[in-house]
């Protein structure tokens, strides 16, 4: 199967403190990891990350690297970091979840007062894939 996103380690990642959290994502990190695992062939690849207080899985998509993150007291909800300059308005950044098998999924932007100009500010829920 060629897909367009690849499952990597947190060492791949060129700049990880560059990462911001960008959306939230309706959604288990296991079910997410399930679902990539099933349709790349790895049944049995554990995918995540864990340490004390979350859990993350690093996916490269058309070579824009995002970081899932689960935080323990979200168990139902999967943060999406990427950098900044990855995110050139809010359909380059939706265009690229839309190639992972979440359709269906819902979310919502993070919003960054500080950063008038940031695509998330004023955004409304979305769903994956529509």
């Amino acid at each position: 199967m060629n897909n367009r996103y690849t499952l990597i380690h947190p060492e791949e990642l060129a700049a990880l403190g560059a990462m911001e959290p960008a959306v939230v994502l309706r959604i288990s990190l296991v079910a997410m990891a399930d679902t990539f695992a099933e349709q790349i062939g790895r049944s049995g690849f554990n995918a995540i990350a864990s340490d004390r207080d979350n859990d993350a899985m690093y996916v490269r998509v058309d070579d824009v690297p995002l970081v899932f993150v689960s935080f323990r007291e979200e168990p139902s909800e999967v943060h999406v970091y990427v950098e900044d300059r990855n995110v050139q308005g809010e359909g380059s950044l939706l265009r690229l979840l839309a190639l992972l098998p979440l359709s269906g999924v819902e979310g919502d932007w993070w919003t960054r007062e500080d950063q008038p100009r940031w695509p998330g500010n004023g955004a409304n829920t979305f769903i994956i894939g529509q």
